[in-house]
């Protein structure tokens, strides 16, 4: 493993990849990029001309391999060819991400339904298909980094394990960078975007405790003001206010109910979207049902996902406890 890194490296550098002060091993969070020498600073720079398109990447005799079709040379080819089958894919990643989702596979029906209605996660449409290509999906999708449009995969960059409360990497023209750290005897991590726990654990195949959890989709009706209020139950990637009107339905793409940094965030949120709606008369308790809806719809998912009770199902429920509990502490 030695040679063949020092090699990965040695032919990385030669494309104007930087990987100053690395090397992979098994640690805390699995395998990861750890010094050499704790006493100076740490590295990874991937150029744009080593990313590969992830809809260029398909799979040939049970290998990641480049689409003969694509334009690529011979020498990125090969470097993404050793680097898939040494340190990524053929390295324990494609076993890792096949036991998640044949973790997922097991799951009961209303456990799958429940996650289909409030996840917005529909496990049947994702397994669908040859398996293999169902893998390589999964696999790409966690590892890929979108600029503008287009995903892309940054090897050895990808290496890098995620860590919530860290400095984010750093993306330009030239390429991809693990962020500026100081020097380190610890493992070198950097933050992969602010998502909630149960995408984080869909998207990624870990569990982590993120900082914020968004609402499940829900519908409430006000009688009195004949006003329906609906939540799209989506992931907000900003702190805009998306508000669609329909009649007398006021429809929101997603709302935050709970940040570890932010504790007045949910309220804050929710008397902007009361702003924008500009009804002072909707009760103010309604934030507070809310609240209590998402922690029993997460209820049932851990009832089911105790009843499934395979080690995927058992950190789905570490998960949702996490989020019950983030919840709660605003409610």
């Amino acid at each position: 493993m030695d040679d063949n890194w020092d090699f990965l490296l040695s032919e990385f550098r030669k494309f104007g990849g930087i990987a100053d002060n690395v090397c992979q091993k098994d640690g805390e969070y699995g395998r990861g990029i750890f010094p050499v020498n704790p006493i100076l600073r740490s590295r990874i720079f991937t150029p744009s001309k080593l990313m590969i398109k992830k809809n260029d990447i398909y799979i040939e005799d049970n290998k990641l391999r480049i689409k003969k079709d694509k334009e690529y040379n011979q020498e990125v080819r090969h470097f993404f060819n050793f680097y898939q089958d040494n340190f990524s894919w053929g390295s324990g990643g494609k076993e890792k991400t096949e036991l998640f989702e044949k973790g997922l596979n097991l799951f009961n029906s209303n456990l799958k339904e429940l996650i289909k209605k409030y996840a917005l996660v529909d496990l049947e449409k994702r397994h669908k298909g040859i398996w293999d290509n169902v893998i390589k999906t999964q696999f790409l999708n966690a590892r890929a980094i979108k600029i503008g449009k287009t995903y892309f995969i940054a090897p050895v960059w990808d290496l890098v394990n995620h860590k919530v409360r860290s400095l984010p990497f750093i993306l330009n023209k030239e390429g991809i960078s693990t962020p500026n750290h100081p020097a380190s005897n610890t493992e070198i991590r950097h933050s992969y975007g602010n998502i909630s726990p149960l995408n984080r654990f869909f998207s990624y195949g870990f569990f982590s405790e993120e900082s914020i959890v968004f609402s499940f989709p829900f519908s409430i009706y006000i009688e009195d003001l004949g006003i329906h209020i609906l939540c799209k139950g989506m992931s907000l990637n900003n702190d805009s206010i998306q508000i669609e009107r329909s009649g007398n339905k006021i429809i929101l793409e997603g709302l935050p109910i709970a940040d570890v940094n932010h504790t007045r965030l949910p309220y804050d949120y929710f008397d902007e979207v009361l702003k924008k709606i500009g009804n002072s008369n909707i009760p103010k308790d309604i934030i507070l049902k809310i609240f209590q809806y998402n922690i029993s719809i997460r209820k049932k998912i851990i009832y089911e996902s105790h009843l499934t009770d395979n080690e995927v199902s058992m950190i789905l429920t570490k998960l949702i406890d996490y989020e019950v509990s983030l919840i709660s502490s605003h409610n």
